[in-house]
């Protein structure tokens, strides 16, 4: 199946993913997320059809996201190594080119409300004990995000000492609205049974990006993610003049000659989109207002 989809559309324009990586071993995991984000987007279209901004509507998507326990990301983030999950989220505004994000965020299973109301601020990117401040001044409850599964599977790697599968995935939201602006958003639960407090790409311009040309959101292994600066380099292609069609054909060539594994969706200024992968699989969705119905893809 070919792992490039791309298209034109006229906005508003919205795209959503649920992590890459394979799926071989549990398809049902794989349409359990395609369901879901199918779901989201249903849910969330409408308004944002009616004139919601592009920043609210990438918010509203992965709040829904990280309620939803079968992603990495909010509840159902999967444990570190010494039993604690972490979480990551950030968020760009491309109208006003701010970028906000959490780190390292424990007992909480929104950290993307934590980025949304960093936007308002003048540090806009904080770390463990600064999320444990702010989501008390905000008065947001201590929340478990471990899910039993998870922690059945933390578990069984004391055990064992034989790391999980990762049937999870980042997840994120782009979008362009009817006002012409752009958003994206990503939240992660990290990688499972690494060292504690290893920081993913989710929470950095590797990550996720948005700006007056393009909005980005990654997903796949950080390490590699970062190494390519993915999410900040696309942007700069389009801001460079090409399409994100266009610039994200190069960044795939370029990740699979690196035999990397992640993917990203886009959408640019002029209403291109993308949704690649050099996975096995990607789940995500995308709509738009040329769109008689959601279309799913999955790598």
């Amino acid at each position: 199946m070919n792992k490039r989809y791309q298209s034109n559309a006229r906005p508003p324009i919205l795209l959503v993913h649920g992590g890459a990586g394979s799926y071989k071993d549990n398809p049902k995991m794989l349409e359990r997320k395609n369901n879901s984000i199918a779901e989201i987007i249903s849910e969330v279209w409408p308004v944002l059809l009616q004139g919601e901004s592009s920043v609210k509507t990438v918010c509203r998507v992965v709040e829904l996201l990280e309620a939803c326990p079968d992603f990495n990301a909010g509840l159902g983030s999967v444990i570190q190594s010494d039993g604690m999950a972490r979480l990551s989220a950030s968020l760009m505004d491309g109208n006003k080119q701010k970028f906000s994000g959490v780190l390292l965020a424990t007992h909480i299973i929104h950290p993307s409300k934590l980025a949304y109301a960093l936007q308002d601020r003048d540090q806009t990117v904080v770390g463990p004990l600064g999320v444990q401040l702010l989501a008390r001044e905000l008065g947001i409850p201590p929340q478990n995000p471990v899910t039993p599964a998870q922690a059945t599977q933390w578990i069984s790697y004391l055990e064992k000492q034989k790391r999980p599968s990762d049937e999870h995935g980042t997840v994120g939201a782009v979008a362009l609205d009817q006002h012409g602006c752009l958003a994206a958003a990503t939240s992660t639960g990290g990688s499972g049974t690494n060292i504690p407090e290893r920081v993913s790409d989710s929470a950095t311009v590797a990550g996720n990006y948005a700006s007056k040309f393009a909005a980005i959101s990654c997903t796949g292994i950080g390490e590699q993610i970062m190494n390519d600066g993915v999410a900040v380099k696309l942007e700069t292609r389009v801001r460079d003049g090409r399409s994100v069609i266009e610039a994200s054909d190069i960044m795939y060539e370029e990740a699979n000659n690196r035999q990397y594994r992640y993917g990203w969706i886009g959408v640019d200024h002029k209403g291109n989109w993308v949704m690649y992968c050099t996975t096995e699989d990607m789940s995500c969705g995308v709509m738009s207002q040329d769109m008689g119905n959601k279309m799913i893809f999955h790598g």
